[in-house]
């Protein structure tokens, strides 16, 4: 293994952490304008360019944002600033894909225990309208997929945890067509089946029942994408043959 030298942090890097800190210790607060290029430069004893560089990427990780009035200002602090880390990860190669699935696996069966515990009969209300979307839309691969998923983030909104919520959209925005393929493998009645199950026991409040049935539910489709992974490849190989 190459041993590489050991790099002196940058000036700039500096900067974006002592701000960073300032941000996340409400030093300065969501929606305050902080001070100018200039001022920065005067208070950390820097040059403007390296502020400047500092801004940006505290930008890039949705902890400022520029206005048309001019200047910068803090933003609120959502749930996306702790998901910034992860987003590059999720949006790969398959084996990536397959982390994401177990992921879900991991979280989502906490989520519908949660959503048992906490849900209201108009939260179940809202559950049963998307699972019998589903049992209408069987058939209709597209339709019936973005269903399946919408099942799941309303889940992570009962939960009323906004990470959570977060961490889902992106999962169905990472999945993509993925879904549908999943979908298509494991068949209409096995999702059918399989959600409304989960539904029940979100209605009746059963926290173990819900998490245990999500658990298995998740694993059964981590089960299916490692088939289809490997016929896939079974397939390039016998192609590359020919």
């Amino acid at each position: 293994m190459e041993i590489k030298p050991i790099r002196r942090t940058s000036i700039s890097d500096q900067v974006c952490m002592q701000i960073k800190q300032l941000i996340l210790d409400k030093d300065w607060k969501p929606g305050e304008k902080i001070p100018s290029e200039t001022e920065l430069a005067e208070l950390f004893g820097v040059s403007r360019v390296s502020v400047r560089e500092a801004l940006l990427k505290l930008s890039a990780i949705g902890l400022l944002e520029s206005r048309f009035s001019g200047g910068n200002y803090v933003r609120e602090l959502g749930a996306d600033i702790y998901l910034n880390a992860i987003i590059p990860t999720a949006y790969v190669s398959s084996n990536s894909l397959l982390e994401v699935l177990e992921f879900r696996q991991v979280m989502e069966a906490k989520v519908a225990g949660l959503a048992a515990r906490k849900a209201t009969p108009e939260d179940v209300e809202r559950l049963e309208a998307i699972q019998q979307e589903m049992v209408r839309e069987a058939g209709s691969l597209e339709t019936f997929s973005e269903a399946d998923l919408r099942f799941h983030i309303e889940l992570a909104r009962i939960t009323q945890n906004s990470l959570l919520v977060a961490c889902m959209e992106l999962i169905r925005d990472v999945l993509g067509e993925n879904m549908q393929k999943l979908v298509s493998q494991r068949g209409y009645d096995s999702g059918i089946n399989d959600h409304r199950q989960i539904l029940e026991a979100i209605r009746e409040n059963d926290e173990r029942k819900a998490t245990l049935l999500m658990d298995s539910h998740m694993a059964d489709i981590c089960k299916t994408f490692i088939r289809i992974s490997k016929e896939d490849k079974a397939l390039d190989e016998t192609k590359k043959k020919e």
